[in-house]
């Protein structure tokens, strides 16, 4: 576990567990394996997956879009829904602020 991890609420632990379930939840809606998503990613190893979808650590905002890709969904809408899951609160209040 990284030193950030040592620091995390029980909350964020939570969310950001909640967000590895969602990716999670889109690798096996499309049938791979962790190990083939970690192939499809390059410079990725299968126990990085599993440590983004157990809730160890956060998906990278720089590795969005490849995950996106290989998951077959939009950057876009991967960005939104791991925002919303990982910091709620934030996430929310921003996007009422730019819809105001």
């Amino acid at each position: 576990m990284t030193d950030a991890g040592l620091y995390m609420t029980l909350e964020a632990r939570s969310n950001v567990r909640a967000g590895g379930t969602y990716l999670r939840h889109l690798r096996e809606g499309r049938e791979i394996t962790r190990a083939e998503l970690a192939e499809q990613l390059l410079n990725v190893t299968e126990p990085f997956v599993a440590d983004v979808e157990t809730g160890r650590i956060r998906l990278p905002g720089h590795a969005m879009g490849r995950w996106a890709a290989a998951l077959g969904v939009r950057r876009d809408a991967l960005a939104d829904a791991l925002g919303r899951l990982y910091d709620p609160l934030p996430f929310d209040s921003y996007w009422a602020k730019a819809a105001a």
